[in-house]
């Protein structure tokens, strides 16, 4: 996965209805449930996670991540408009940004994880 991932739509439904189905995330998979609550529970096949912010009807943000893999940041945003509900999914790697940042740090780059401290770790 890339570090940052968005996606846009526009659903005809009004944004409480989408709120509402976010307790029952079939658009996740059959067996996923999340709870709309801070520190409530995610879980969804082998992912499991926990909610971070919830604030009904407008936003939810939580963790997940499957057995031995890198834990991923999801965000969604739902907008009213006039077509319905706009929503903003944005997926990232948070840990894995601090990761590499801690690692320049220690390898004298001065934070710098671009393609300049990566060629003085080369060298």
């Amino acid at each position: 996965m890339d570090e940052l991932v968005e996606r846009e739509l526009t659903v005809p439904n009004e944004i409480e209805e989408v709120w509402r189905s976010l307790s029952e995330p079939a658009w996740l998979g059959e067996d996923a449930s999340i709870e709309l609550r801070e520190a409530g529970e995610v879980r969804v096949g082998e992912r499991s996670g926990f909610v971070e912010e919830a604030e009904a009807p407008r936003r939810l943000v939580f963790w997940w991540s499957a057995p031995d893999e890198e834990a991923t940041r999801v965000e969604l945003d739902l907008d009213e408009t006039d077509a319905g509900t706009h929503i903003r999914v944005t997926e990232s790697r948070p840990l894995a940004i601090l990761d590499g940042r801690d690692l320049a740090i220690e390898l004298g780059t001065g934070g710098s994880t671009g393609p300049t401290a990566l060629a003085g770790v080369l060298h």
